[in-house]
């Protein structure tokens, strides 16, 4: 029998939070493997939106002179309200945004992952690629004491264990702390694109000056058939990042095939313009969590942590979930170092990390917005009916000239009470509010 592979901590999937994880395990001395099912950290996630520096900083303090690989950094952001034929837009932009190193940048997550996966290795870390985990290893008290991997003689054993696997998470299924087969109106899809666009073009379409601006907008409505769900556009250096995401229940209940969603979206009459002469360089689909707080598995058990997308540490609303899971793989990581100081990988010890992310941004906003999909589920006109209202509304706004203000006005109250009744849009506003606060 061979030899057994024995390690200070094992960390599955090589995303932001296992990468996090990894780093603050081996900067604090601990010998620590990274296991990556893809060829590559990044080589499974087609990602293309915003990373917020913040958790990058809490992680790597040093991170900007590592020189990171960002697109852009965001100077100009917000919502889009569209409608079949126009659109109502919602943009801020500040000078606190060209501060550099920015809040947020633009990113393409084969690349970032690939390097931030490169600072663990660099501080001691051990990443095997190409290599899937199949199931934990228990003593005979059932305490996880380690992985089984797909590899000959791949049992590799640690007293400790951070699940990061993403939003496909069989293992922590297996394990026990989750239930299996989430229904699919607790699961999005979102489908993307990166058209190749020179960055010149880029800045004169999207009125940016030169390189260092950028833009992250959300679209609501019609560019996703009026249904729950979100569209969104980011600026890259040399390319534009394009998808539309919604629950799984809406693409089964309306016999939609993603990619004509998609492409429907980039033939609209506002964004075709946007994205002509581009060259569609890549295209991909990916899974979202939005199980949401209520229904996150268990955190800690006897020798192991849950971080990232396999715990459901995505907030939808505010398009957040790299620093989620960036802040919570810290958090895990931490935690590991503590017990291995008090040599105590018990469940009661390792609590400490739900106790601690209680504590952050990260569970009080899942917490504070876990009403938001079953507000959704609840009140499925109110991306149709609301974003038109909001655009005819506008057009009358801007277009009664030669009639009295006060009839334009009244005009515009009655055409909302047309589409809802004084006591639907009561109703919705309250369902709304209780989605917002929780």
């Amino acid at each position: 029998m061979s030899e057994k592979l024995m390690y200070d901590a094992i960390v599955v999937g090589a995303g932001p939070a296992g990468i996090s994880a990894a780093i603050v395990l081996a900067r604090g001395g601990l010998k620590v493997m990274l296991i990556e099912r893809g060829r590559f950290a990044g080589a499974k996630n087609f990602f293309g939106g915003v990373l917020y520096t913040h958790a990058l900083a809490d992680v790597l303090p040093d991170y900007w002179e590592r020189k990171p690989p960002f697109e852009r950094p965001v100077t100009e952001q917000g919502y889009w309200l569209m409608s079949p034929d126009g659109v109502v837009r919602i943009m801020h932009k500040s000078q606190h945004y060209q501060k550099e190193p920015a809040d947020a940048y633009t990113a393409l997550r084969s690349g970032f992952d690939s390097w931030f996966a490169q600072q663990a290795v660099s501080l001691g870390a051990l990443l095997i690629t190409k290599t899937t985990v199949v199931d934990a290893i228990r003593d005979e008290k059932g305490r996880v004491i380690g992985v089984r991997t797909d590899r000959p003689d791949g049992d590799i054993y640690a007293p400790i264990v951070i699940v990061s696997e993403g939003v496909n998470n069989l293992l922590t299924q297996k394990m026990g702390l989750m239930k299996a087969d989430l229904p699919p109106r607790l699961i999005a899809l979102s489908v993307k694109e990166y058209i190749g666009l020179p960055s010149k073009e880029i800045e004169t379409r999207f009125n940016l000056s030169g390189a260092k601006e950028g833009l992250a907008i959300d679209i609501f409505g019609d560019a996703t058939l009026g249904l729950p769900g979100t569209a969104f556009l980011y600026t890259d250096k040399q390319g534009i990042s394009i998808g539309v995401g919604l629950l799984l229940e809406e693409f089964v209940q309306h016999r939609l095939k993603p990619y004509e969603v998609l492409a429907r979206f980039k033939n609209h009459p506002v964004i075709k313009p946007y994205l002509a002469g581009g060259e569609t360089l890549e295209y991909g689909a990916h899974l979202i969590p939005e199980f949401g707080y209520d229904r996150m598995p268990d955190l800690a058990a006897d020798g192991v942590l849950v971080a990232g997308d396999a715990a459901g540490m995505v907030d939808a609303l505010h398009r957040e979930g790299t620093n989620l899971a960036m802040t919570a793989g810290r958090l895990a990581g931490e935690t590991a170092l503590a017990a291995h100081k008090q040599n105590d990988f018990s469940a009661g010890f390792l609590r400490a990390y739900r106790r601690e992310l209680e504590s952050t941004f990260v569970l009080k906003d899942l917490k504070q917005y876990r009403r938001m999909t079953d507000f959704l589920d609840s009140t499925p006109h109110f991306m149709s009916t609301y974003v038109n209202y909001a655009n005819e509304a506008a057009l009358r706004y801007f277009s009664a000239h030669g009639l009295p203000k006060r009839d334009m006005e009244d005009n515009i109250v009655k055409m909302l009470f047309q589409r809802r009744s004084f006591f639907g849009v009561a109703r919705d506003m309250l369902k709304l509010f209780q989605g917002m606060r929780g």
